[in-house]
């Protein structure tokens, strides 16, 4: 009876596996981010200076639609900010709102660098803000630091 029963058990798995391997195999790559940001202009500007992100084109507001957008690239790598009407600050809107509230959802975009020093040149002299200093991964040994955009926003830079 119970070599039955796990017989049973076992083969019920098997279209669940089948499935898994399935997705597993399908290709999956990241298209694009988008970043809600309080002033399009000033997002530009920072994303364009500090990481060098060009503007492929930028939609001005539209009334009925109450948002700005902007579409920036860097090599493959595609952003897309959004200036919304009707978008919430946290700090405004969170009573007792503080550096160690967090929201659901993206918590941060994170991205890899070749020269992880001159980056580092690069933010000091852009005087930028970190949200926190530069750590050391104790397994690949390689550092990594956060960075926020002028919305605070946190961006990952990770040594390559």
């Amino acid at each position: 009876m119970m070599k039955k029963l796990l017989t049973i058990m076992l083969l019920s798995c098997v279209p669940y596996l089948n499935y898994c391997q399935e997705v597993s195999d399908l290709e999956l790559k990241a298209l694009f981010t988008a970043v809600i940001v309080e002033n399009m202009d000033t997002s530009i500007v920072w994303y364009s200076k500090i990481l060098g992100f060009e503007v492929l084109n930028k939609i001005d507001m539209m009334e009925e639609r109450g948002f700005k957008q902007s579409n920036l690239k860097k090599g493959e790598t595609l952003l897309e900010l959004i200036e919304l009407s009707r978008a919430v600050n946290p700090q405004e809107a969170i009573p007792d709102y503080n550096s160690k509230t967090r929201l659901q959802g993206f918590f941060k975009i994170g991205f890899r660098v070749i020269n992880f020093q001159s980056w580092m040149d690069h933010f000091n002299n852009s005087k930028i803000d970190f949200y926190g200093g530069i750590v050391n991964d104790p397994i690949s040994g390689k550092q990594m630091v956060i960075i926020t955009d002028p919305d605070g926003n946190r961006i990952q830079i990770f040594e390559k």
